[in-house]
């Protein structure tokens, strides 16, 4: 039986890379693999994606210290920190279980994604049960390290759902390096993954709507794939100096031909994603780590 479904199955046949995605889906696993379980509990970073009730997706960051995660048998982990209670995922989880997770280390340019079926066993403990594991290179990933700091002391201050970008949000955009999108295929099943470039890789359209640029990847096309299946999708900015948030909810359009000038545009582009925005929430003193940033991806486009 095939790891994939069929909106990655049409991703793939469309590049002509079926062969090579069926050699390296083999790295996904329905366990968790012998030594990914050190890895993981030494972790104090995870982006879920999440469905709310309407059907759209979020991306939401989840933080801690190490020993956060507890790989508790192959099938299942723990997460045990203080959540955000105001994050949508809170509410997202309590009617729909599918979840993707991408746990990452920027220092050491790390990343496993796992997605499964979630559920709270109390306030501060999250329960994953496996479905699928595995993972990714390290292309794109700027290297940062982290120092933890007491910036929740602060009061945390959410914006509420707004319909806009505010000038200063779309600055912030523009000026990223990095950003998550959660995604979801058939049946709901829910993927979060990383994204990332030198700063200006993503462009604003406006207001609401911005596009960036599908790199070279693994070939297993999970995100390029759910959207061709289901356009909704959320996007996590992370703000490393303010240890703010910023997650939008929209949907996404892939452009296949790029013409001459895009290329330009967005050096190093396969092809394109429009985001057509739903709903932003900025999330004020909600990131605990103060950030150095130790160099940029040497696979970014110039």
């Amino acid at each position: 039986m095939s790891v994939f479904h069929e909106g990655e199955r049409m991703v793939q046949k469309r590049i002509g890379v079926q062969a090579t995605a069926d050699s390296r889906g083999r790295m996904i696993q329905s366990v968790i693999p012998q030594g990914f379980d050190v890895f993981l509990e030494e972790q104090s970073i995870v982006v879920i994606a999440s469905t709310d009730a309407a059907g759209s997706l979020w991306a939401s960051l989840i933080t801690g210290y190490p020993g956060m995660i507890q790989v508790k048998d192959p099938k299942t982990i723990e997460i045990h920190t203080q959540f955000v209670l105001q994050d949508p995922f809170i509410s997202n989880i309590k009617h729909n279980g599918n979840v993707g997770l991408i746990v990452i280390d920027f220092e050491h340019q790390i990343r496993i994604r796992i997605n499964g079926k979630a559920k709270f066993t109390n306030e501060n403990a999250l329960r994953v049960d496996v479905e699928q594991v595995y993972g990714n290179c390290p292309k794109h990933i700027q290297m940062r390290s982290l120092t933890p700091i007491d910036r929740r002391l602060r009061p945390l201050q959410t914006s509420g759902r707004q319909a806009k970008l505010t000038p200063e949000q779309i600055r912030w955009i523009k000026e990223a390096d990095t950003f998550f999108i959660a995604s979801s295929g058939p049946e709901g099943k829910t993927d979060a993954s990383h994204r990332g470039g030198n700063p200006g890789f993503i462009q604003v359209l406006g207001d609401d709507a911005l596009v960036f640029p599908d790199y070279r990847g693994n070939m297993l096309f999970n995100t390029l794939g759910n959207i061709q299946i289901n356009p909704n999708t959320g996007i996590l900015f992370l703000d490393f100096n303010m240890g703010r948030t910023l997650q939008l909810t929209g949907r996404s359009t892939i452009v296949w031909d790029i013409n001459e000038e895009e290329k330009l545009r967005f050096p190093g582009a396969q092809r394109l994603v429009e985001f057509r925005l739903d709903g932003v929430i900025q999330t004020e003193h909600v990131i605990p780590f103060d950030w150095n940033l130790l160099g940029y991806s040497p696979h970014n486009p110039g």
